[in-house]
């Protein structure tokens, strides 16, 4: 036993000094540091919005395909770069699209696009290649415009702006407008009524418009007795704040071309003040 002290001993301090050994950092071996810091994040790359290709056509004027619907006429904005706003214009009794398609171009030219639907057949039409159209009813004009906003849209997807467009009519058109504008006024805020759209604004007809947002109504009137009931109507809608004009121009019969539509042109301004995506769109007066 007094043998294997000594040697117990020794092992234990033998073992001590491996421990502190073990301990001692390497002269070789590195410090440790700190990790270093993640780098301070960039501020992404501002990418300016592609501009689409240049809207290019053979013709200005368009057969557009609407499904459930007769194939609408449409103006296009030959040359634009941009979203262009859309314009509604809708023939009167015994009219065409072509024609009243014709007429609205001449007023935008390349600013905006112009949708002209069809409606249906007269059945009194001076003859097979001279048909003339009319409208079924509000409602379904209603139906036949949105469906041809919608194949619009699909058909030219980069250039169409998807705000709400100006609603121009003519006669019926004008006069089935005033129905549809008062059901959806914040889908149709911009009137402009030529030659019709008067005896429609009944008190709850102007209280709709003017709550669910309408903006404008503008007549244009050639006859007399147009003027005298766009007076009517303007005083109901001015009492619900709403912007009302009538231009009256000189009495040269129940049309939308001439006179009428150079009456047109100068007021087109006024119904499109305060919506910025026409600007410098604008026609000159």
């Amino acid at each position: 036993m007094s043998r294997s002290l000594p040697i117990l001993t020794l092992l234990l301090a033998l073992a001590s000094s491996c421990d502190a050994r073990r301990a001692e950092p390497s002269a070789a071996a590195p410090t440790a540091s700190p990790s270093p810091s993640a780098p301070p994040a960039l501020p992404s790359a501002v990418v300016a919005p592609k501009e689409p290709s240049p809207l290019r056509a053979a013709s200005p004027f368009v057969h557009l395909t609407v499904p459930g619907h007769p194939a609408a006429v449409v103006s296009l904005p030959n040359g634009a770069t941009s979203r262009r706003p859309v314009v509604i214009a809708a023939h009167g009794n015994y009219g065409r699209p072509e024609w009243q398609c014709q007429a609205v171009r001449d007023l935008f030219e390349d600013r905006a696009f112009i949708l002209c639907p069809r409606g249906i057949p007269r059945d009194n039409s001076p003859g097979p290649d001279d048909i003339r159209f009319t409208y079924e009813s509000n409602a379904v004009l209603e139906l036949e415009i949105d469906a041809g906003l919608r194949a619009l849209a699909a058909a030219y997807p980069d250039h169409v702006d998807p705000g709400p467009p100006l609603y121009m009519g003519f006669s019926l058109g004008a006069i089935q407008g005033v129905a549809i504008a008062s059901r959806r006024p914040a889908d149709f805020p911009r009137l402009v009524l030529i030659e019709g759209g008067h005896d429609a604004w009944k008190p709850e007809v102007v209280q709709a418009f003017a709550k669910g947002g309408g903006n404008r109504v503008l007549f244009i009137c050639s006859q007399s007795f147009c003027e005298r009931d766009a007076r009517w109507a303007a005083a109901r809608l001015r009492e619900a704040k709403i912007p009302t004009r009538i231009v009256k121009t000189a009495d040269v019969g129940h049309r939308y071309n001439g006179p009428v539509a150079e009456a047109t042109r100068k007021s087109l301004p006024w119904s499109l003040e305060g919506d910025a995506r026409f600007g410098d769109l604008l026609p000159a007066p």
